[in-house]
């Protein structure tokens, strides 16, 4: 199993170069009413084929709208645009993009993202009924950028270094709109999410950003389909 678990973060480690910018996607889809089976079928099988097949496809995650279970979010790591342009040719890929018509709805945006913060426990996610997902969107002030990502980078750090039940945090600015923050989160359990709101470094982010935030979204998900590779830790520099 060790020596399983550190052929995993080689790999990993290979596919991200010490240059590479890491690509990250937020998608927004509508799925067609009749057609929620269908979607989740062929998403199951273009996302468990990647993970699974490329070395640089890194994280996969669909999740729903828990209110509105006809509108989907895909959210998706590759190690570097060489390593998304593989995805796009795979198989799967085109299966999944031959499909999409007669399933989605014309509802579709992509969030493009610049990775600021991309860490997870060091090893897959093994999902269970338990597990939640979180996104938030936040808006920092003009004038606030670089005092909110100082405050913000370690306190993620921190969390997933520290608190067993967070399992990975992605973090990026929309590259049109780089005051923009969206935050995507996994947690062992409901739980695990509200122990982690009361630690001593999630308080100190909160009362350090207070005053540099607009308009924040939260999006209520739930899981549908967890896969990475494990072994993610990519934080910019710049």
């Amino acid at each position: 199993m060790r020596y399983l678990k550190a052929v995993l973060l080689t790999t990993v480690i290979a596919a991200m170069s010490a240059h590479a910018q890491p690509v990250f996607n937020i998608f927004e889809l509508g799925v067609q009413a009749d057609k929620a089976t269908a979607y989740d079928t062929v998403g199951e099988n273009n996302i468990t084929r990647s993970i699974t097949n490329e070395p640089g496809t890194l994280s996969m995650v669909s999740v729903k709208d828990k209110e509105n279970p006809n509108l989907a979010y895909m959210i998706e790591i590759y190690a570097d645009d060489a390593a998304y342009r593989t995805h796009l040719a795979s198989p799967q890929y085109k299966v999944f993009a031959e499909q999409a018509p007669s399933i989605l709805t014309d509802h579709k945006l992509r969030l493009n993202l610049t990775a600021q913060y991309l860490g997870d426990k060091g090893s897959p996610i093994k999902q269970n009924g338990e597990m939640i997902t979180n996104m938030v969107r936040i808006n920092v002030l003009p004038g606030e950028e670089a005092a909110f990502k100082a405050a913000v980078m370690p306190e993620m750090v921190q969390s997933l270094a520290v608190e067993d039940g967070v399992l990975a945090i992605y973090a990026g600015t929309l590259v049109d709109a780089p005051n923009t923050w969206l935050f995507f989160e996994v947690y062992a359990s409901e739980s695990a999410y509200q122990a982690h709101r009361q630690t001593p470094h999630f308080q100190k982010y909160l009362s350090q950003t207070q005053q540099m935030l607009g308009e924040k979204t939260f999006y209520n998900l739930r899981p549908v389909l967890l896969k990475n590779k494990g072994g993610l830790n990519f934080i910019a520099t710049e």
